[in-house]
């Protein structure tokens, strides 16, 4: 499951490789669709990954992603491009998924806590927690 929001850098409007790729025709564009494939890996927790077929998506061209991969912004891989750095700025699926599962259990074991006191254990007698 993806991310309601990644993290971008403060100074992204003056990070060298956004100035690099300013300076290509429709950079404007392009660097909106660098911030679009940021939302999209996010939001699909792609871990940063951009599938050829979500250009579209992203506000794209094959021209924009040639420039990002110039520039150094995006890696190119057998299935599309991988954002550079991008596990390393934002939380991958697996931690965002481990930190749902995590909060999931915390729930469970509340409500159990809520409803039959303080001593309940029932939540820990299925793996998934309901204790049923």
């Amino acid at each position: 499951m993806g991310l309601p929001w990644v993290r971008v850098d403060a100074n992204i409007a003056s990070h060298d490789k956004i100035l690099a790729l300013l300076e290509h025709r429709n950079g404007r564009a392009t660097a909106f669709s660098y911030i679009c494939s940021l939302g999209y890996a996010g939001g699909n927790g792609t871990d940063g990954h951009i599938p050829f077929a979500a250009l579209p998506f992203i506000h794209a061209t094959k021209k924009d992603a040639e420039a990002l991969v110039n520039v150094g912004l995006w890696e190119p891989n057998p299935r599309g491009w991988t954002i550079h750095n991008y596990a390393e700025r934002n939380q991958t699926a697996a931690v965002a998924d481990a930190i749902r599962a995590g909060q999931r259990q915390g729930a469970i074991k509340a409500n159990c806590i809520r409803w039959h006191g303080p001593d309940c254990k029932c939540w820990t007698k299925q793996p998934d927690g309901l204790g049923r």
